[in-house]
């Protein structure tokens, strides 16, 4: 299994993604100004942790390229946000609207508990 953790908090996606590898997923997190279609469709992800809240390119913009990839209904989603809870209520919207597998959402800061909840979830899902 492959997850890409997409924040623009470099230190929480360090975070997220050791303890994705815990799990026993390979993991990567965005580097600098990665292209985030061009990532996706290299590592093949089947779980994307994706920050709604960033500068230049945002989780909305993200959702929206991820509705383009044919793969998108192998792709789980688990939003995340310091900012405030409507973001992630539109972010989980943006998400029906394109037929993308929300897990659900996480505000920031979170806990490992709560991201193993919704891990729990994918495989439900599968």
């Amino acid at each position: 299994m492959r997850a890409l953790v997409y924040d623009d908090d470099d230190e929480l996606a360090i975070e997220c993604a050791e303890a994705l590898q815990s799990r026993g997923f390979e993991t990567r997190t965005r580097e600098g100004r990665t292209d985030f279609a061009q990532l996706v469709s290299e590592f093949e992800p089947n779980l994307i942790m994706l920050d709604v809240h960033m500068p230049e390119f945002n989780g909305f913009e993200a959702l929206l390229a991820l509705a383009q990839n044919p793969r998108k209904a192998e792709i789980s989603i688990v939003m995340m946000s310091g900012a405030r809870d409507n973001l992630l209520d539109a972010g989980a919207s943006l998400c029906g609207a394109h037929d993308i597998r929300l897990l659900g959402t996480l505000p920031k800061p979170f806990g490992l508990p709560d991201l193993d909840r919704l891990l729990a979830r994918r495989h439900l899902n599968d």
